[in-house]
């Protein structure tokens, strides 16, 4: 018999792998060393060159506590963030956090880091992130507000090393946290308003009334000497609500800094916030040991100092790959910069067209530019449908998607969108903003954050090396922010060559149809091959930026807020006083002076007034001083209509320039509640270029008209502009009083050698029954707003079309021709009272 062969089971071979992990390579921590260790996805062959630039380049200054790295959209920022991290964890720099602007961000960081063999979680209390072996990625709400599960005020959760990616997407998020906010009818609002209504009426009377009618466009700030005094009632107050709605967030990182906040009234609500971000409130992030800040497109590197409290030496030499290969291909034109006659409309037209058979994405500034797009949109997004809106164009072509005040955080690769149009100026969103924008207007300072904005939204639609879009900037006052020569400057190196691409083709194209312009677009559209060269090349070739672009005198102004901060005034006058010296801009020079004022009323209120005063003499738009502000007389020029027009025109390098400008004033003399101040300011502007004095009374020195405009022969026009009066059934009694009140103010300015006549802009011509009109009162009605907007138009072509917009001849004849000249202007665009 034979006998049966008993087979034993394998015994399996068990290798202690934590000695086999223990050389050399363990704890390994240069981050390109780390990738080929990772047991990642396919489709992570190796770090692109642009990513290995950056890696090597951040490792050897990995010991700064503040870096930025800049890598174009689509460059594979977040495999460089997380290698960094990696990298941090392996020196035992613990716990990591990996910071993104929104929840939707959050989900594609954890994806993209499990396929790269890196361990991620979007759980705080996960004790693998709390021992350092995973990377907690959660969007920057969890870590900056007034119950950040990291502590305020302490800290519960430390941070050895932290990254913030699209760092300037970030920043609105930190601004809303340490802002606070009520509206009209809440405890809050209504208790301030009465602490401060003597202050505010005293600033401007008619601007008063505007913020008790809850107009749009009104915004008033509290002196910083009425604030500082009434401190002890302000605190009170907060105190008392600080569970409230309005404050249970905000008031565990402002209450310490109550002292140093401006509070600004406007629109029926009110926001509360300092000039710079305590973000120490939030210890575990103002002590971690490394704080990476990335960013595609950060024109002002600034906001990482004034926001973050990042270290400006550090930050001074941002991080960048080598040349700036890793953008995809942008067509970037400026269709009114090609032909100034094309209409809105007939871009739209063309848009709509070609939407029919891709996918195009318009960012517009506001819910009330929609309007003009609904009848051509598939879908309009907002923050409360813009997931959903997003993956119908990822998924196939939608048409045509208008984005409201979106541009940043939103990912458009490849087909999702081959066209991206940014129709107008993007619009400041809160109140402190909107103060600042009108102390700025004008300004470099207010521009670079234009700028900044509009860059990140021409980012939306290109999201790696390999993908395409057109790009279209729409808009006359966008047109003619981008054709001011130093707009150029702020944008990143890549979009500046691409722009500067754009307006060599507008150059060869300029005043063609808008039919010939579509075959233009087509050359991107369908990658043409010598327009893809040319694109390369203008990229490859594009001058590095090496520096950072920072604001000396906010780096200034932060020391010196920091050290009121903890009451050394006499070091924050200095550094206050530091920022001053280092201006030169007027405007901005009396703004700084405005700020230096405020930490020296602290200590010596008498000669903080005094300060402003002189604040006040290079700024008109600042606050008024306890003793008031001077009047000074406004004069028509001594050199006559014609010749002063033609000194206006100086400024255009040629005619192209003129009708860019003259487009853009008009797109702001329009109707409209939320634009009445850059109405105001566009009359103004149109009195200047017409050749008369002109001046903002109300605006300037709290007393007056809204605008005032010297004819010549010692004639006036004494301006009250109701442009955003669009839901009026008649004049009301409260507008006609306060021309009233201007003609009274006018009378005491000046003798009766002089003349003015009341003038109304308002799209009624009949007054309330209780209204009592001054008996020469003249009305700018809608049809009398068109004949001058269409006057204005029809003189500054005249004047490009001849080329002559310098010759004070050619200027007098077509002053005359246009009824713009003194004696005819005011027949022209106003009717008398009471007409139909």
């Amino acid at each position: 018999m034979q006998s049966e062969r008993i087979i034993q089971p394998r015994r399996k071979m068990a290798l202690d792998f934590d000695k086999l992990r223990a050389g050399s390579t363990a704890k390994q921590t240069d981050p390109r060393k780390i990738f080929t260790t990772l047991k990642r996805d396919a489709r992570f062959k190796r770090p692109l060159d642009e990513q290995s630039d950056v890696l090597d380049a951040w490792y050897a200054r990995k010991n700064s506590k503040d870096i930025t790295i800049k890598m174009n959209t689509g460059g594979g920022k977040t495999v460089v963030g997380l290698l960094c991290l990696q990298s941090s964890l392996n020196e035992n720099l613990k716990p990591a956090v990996y910071i993104t602007p929104d929840n939707f961000l959050v989900a594609q960081v954890i994806e993209e880091a499990s396929a790269l063999g890196i361990a991620a979680t979007d759980n705080e209390k996960d004790p693998d992130f709390l021992s350092g072996r995973s990377i907690f990625v959660a969007n920057v709400h969890k870590l900056i507000n007034g119950r950040s599960v990291f502590g305020v005020g302490e800290k519960k959760i430390p941070i050895g090393a932290i990254v913030i990616d699209d760092a300037h997407a970030c920043l609105n998020v930190v601004n809303e946290q340490f802002c606070i906010k009520a509206k009209s009818g809440s405890k809050v609002y209504e208790s301030l308003l009465s602490f401060f209504e003597e202050d505010l009426k005293f600033q401007s009377p008619a601007g008063l009334l505007d913020l008790k009618a809850d107009e749009p466009s009104s915004v008033m700030s509290v002196p910083y000497w009425s604030w500082q005094a009434h401190q002890d009632e302000v605190i009170a107050l907060l105190h008392s609500e600080k569970n409230s709605k309005e404050l249970e967030w905000t008031w565990p990182l402002l209450s310490e800094s109550i002292p140093l906040c401006t509070c600004v009234f406007g629109g029926g609500r009110l926001e509360i916030a300092p000039h710079f971000v305590p973000i120490d409130r939030i210890p575990a992030f103002s002590s971690a040991q490394r704080r990476i800040y990335m960013t595609a497109t950060l024109a002002d590197d600034t906001i990482l100092v004034s926001h973050f409290q990042a270290n400006a030496a550090e930050i001074e030499k941002p991080i960048r790959p080598k040349g700036g290969g890793d953008i995809g291909d942008r067509m970037i034109l400026a269709p009114q910069e090609i032909n100034p006659n094309y209409t809105d409309v007939e871009i739209r037209q063309l848009i709509s067209e070609i939407s029919k058979s891709l996918n195009v994405v318009v960012i517009v500034p506001s819910k009330q530019r929609t309007d003009f797009w609904k009848t051509a949109a598939s879908q309009i997004l907002d923050k409360d449908n813009i997931q959903e809106g997003v993956g119908f164009l990822r998924a196939g072509h939608v048409g045509l998607t208008v984005l409201i005040n979106k541009y940043d955080g939103v990912d458009l690769p490849g087909a999702a969108c081959e066209m991206l149009v940014i129709d107008g100026l993007p619009e400041t969103n809160g109140l402190l903003e909107r103060l600042e924008m009108i102390y700025l207007d004008g300004t470099k300072r207010q521009l670079v954050r234009q700028v900044q904005r509009i860059e990140q939204g021409m980012g939306r639609g290109v999201r790696s090396s390999d993908d395409h879009c057109v790009v279209l900037l729409l808009g006359a006052r966008l047109t003619q922010r981008l054709h001011q020569p130093e707009a150029d400057a702020m944008f990143s190196s890549a979009t500046r060559a691409q722009i500067a691409l754009g307006k060599d083709v507008a150059s060869q194209v300029r005043g063609k149809s808008i039919k010939e312009l579509e075959s233009i677009l087509n050359l991107c559209l369908t990658q043409n091959d010598e327009w893809v060269e040319a694109g390369r090349n203008a990229i490859v070739n594009a001058p590095p930026i090496t520096d950072a672009n920072l604001d000396k005198s906010q780096v200034k102004l932060r020391e010196a807020f920091d050290a009121a901060r903890i009451h050394r005034y006499d070091v924050a006058a200095e550094r206050a006083q530091d920022a001053v010296n280092g201006t030169a801009d007027p405007q901005l020079k009396g703004y700084l002076k405005q700020q230096l004022a405020e930490y020296i009323n602290f200590r010596n209120p008498a000669m903080a007034q005094e300060l402003q005063l002189s604040a006040l003499g290079i700024n008109s738009r600042l606050l008024k001083p306890i003793a008031g502000a001077t009047y000074n007389k406004l004069n028509a020029p001594t050199v006559g209509q014609a010749a002063a027009a033609v000194r206006f025109n100086e400024r255009f390098l040629e005619a192209n320039d003129l009708v860019i400008w003259i487009n853009g004033l008009l797109d702001d003399l329009d109707w409209g509640e939320e634009g009445s101040k850059r109405f105001e300011a566009a009359v103004s502007e149109l009195g200047k270029f017409l050749g008369f004095g002109s001046q903002r009374p109300e605006d300037e020195v709290g007393r007056g008209p809204d605008n005032l405009w010297a004819l010549g022969g010692l004639k006036y026009l004494v301006i009250e502009c109701k442009s955003g009066a669009v839901l009026a059934d008649k004049i009301s009694k409260a507008d006609t009083n306060q021309l009233n009140g201007s003609m009274i103010w006018f009378t005491e300015k000046y003798d009766n050698s002089c003349s003015a006549t009341p003038l109304m802009v308002h799209p009624k011509t009949v007054f309330e029954y209780a209204a009592s009109p001054h008996a020469d009162l003249r009305i700018i009605n809608g049809l009398g707003l068109k004949r001058l907007r269409d006057a204005v138009r029809a003189y500054s072509v005249s004047l490009a079309t001849s080329g002559r917009f310098k010759e004070q001849r050619e200027v007098e004849i077509q002053l005359q021709h246009h009824n713009l000249s003194a004696n005819s202007i005011v027949a022209l665009c106003s009717v008398a009272q009471w007409t139909k």
